[in-house]
């Protein structure tokens, strides 16, 4: 028998949300995936104005389809690694995805002019 939407406290809803969201927090690669998005979004925001290319509504999207799935990915790949015995399976993903957000900072570090060792921008140049 379900109960009904007026019989769920808020309150609870509320403690379960905090609980789930220090769950996540307490996870060290989800610290530094967001750490370097917020790098990235800096320097995409320089590189954009610098290129007069600035539009400030893409941040969100930025955000809502760098951010957030880059980190889903990792969490579920760290609680579903954990319950499996994949204890190389958070690792791996979390390799990716910085690796992911190395290449678009250095990409975003090549519109400012910034320098870049020539293998590096060969492998960007081949990337985009």
């Amino acid at each position: 028998m379900s109960m009904p939407v007026s019989a769920v406290d808020p309150r609870a809803v509320l403690e379960f949300l905090k609980a789930l969201l220090a769950l996540i927090w307490g996870y060290a690669g989800v610290k530094v995936i967001v750490g370097h998005v917020l790098v990235n979004v800096v320097v995409a925001l320089a590189a954009a104005q610098y290129t007069q290319a600035l539009d400030l509504s893409k941040l969100v999207e930025f955000l809502t389809k760098k951010l957030l799935p880059f980190v889903a990915v990792y969490v579920i790949a760290k609680v579903f690694g954990d319950e499996a015995g994949l204890a190389w399976l958070a690792p791996a993903v979390w390799a990716i995805v910085e690796t992911t957000l190395t290449a678009n900072l250095m990409d975003n570090l090549g519109k400012l002019g910034v320098p870049l060792p020539a293998a590096l921008a060969r492998v960007l140049v081949h990337r985009a």
